[in-house]
């Protein structure tokens, strides 16, 4: 995909939507694919997908923002954490059958935050209530300071494609083939 075909998908976009693309493309390049509503790259820097959306979702933790920039990593969470990071964070996100874990706003720092502490929250480092805390802190502090934490930095975690995924367990059996007469 060219420049110009990247910068006339979104053109048309709404002004927060395309700051944050144009941060993406600025340190990522040309998008993978695109269409009128995405731009995705694939394999860049620690992340297994980028998605730039057209439309952003209004997001109020821990204060207003769009949330227009989704970030992939390879992560496996077990199924008892999955309510933990829903009441952490809406725009944390599990597949866990892909063996995924995304966060969803429109900074690529915001999102580091977000993923180490989810992870924290899945190995018991931090509980919900104190993940929610630091973020708020970090996000204050990040605005009024321009002081960027280390946990907006860099994954503090590692990431293994291909180790993640959970397809779950069959609860359908297969039908048995009949059996012939016995002689």
């Amino acid at each position: 995909m060219s420049t110009m075909s990247a910068d006339n998908t979104i053109a048309s976009w709404p002004e927060d939507a395309r700051k944050a693309a144009k941060k993406v493309i600025a340190q990522y390049g040309q998008p993978d694919a695109a269409s009128d509503a995405m731009l995705v790259w694939h394999n860049k820097g620690p992340w297994k997908r980028i998605v730039a959306s057209r439309t952003p979702d209004k997001h109020r933790f821990p204060a207003m923002h769009p949330d227009s920039m989704e970030q992939v990593v390879s992560y496996r969470v077990p199924v008892d954490k999955f309510d933990d990071l829903a009441r952490f964070d809406g725009s944390v996100t599990v597949d866990r059958t892909r063996g995924e874990m995304a966060a969803r706003c429109d900074l690529e720092a915001n999102n580091l935050l977000a993923l180490n502490l989810a992870h924290d929250i899945v190995t018991g480092k931090r509980t919900v209530a104190g993940a929610r805390a630091y973020y708020g802190r970090a996000i204050k502090r990040f605005k009024e300071k321009q002081v960027m934490d280390p946990y907006q930095k860099k994954l503090v975690f590692s990431t293994r494609s291909g180790m993640t995924a959970d397809p779950d367990v069959s609860t359908i059996m297969p039908k048995m083939p009949k059996m012939g007469k016995m002689k």
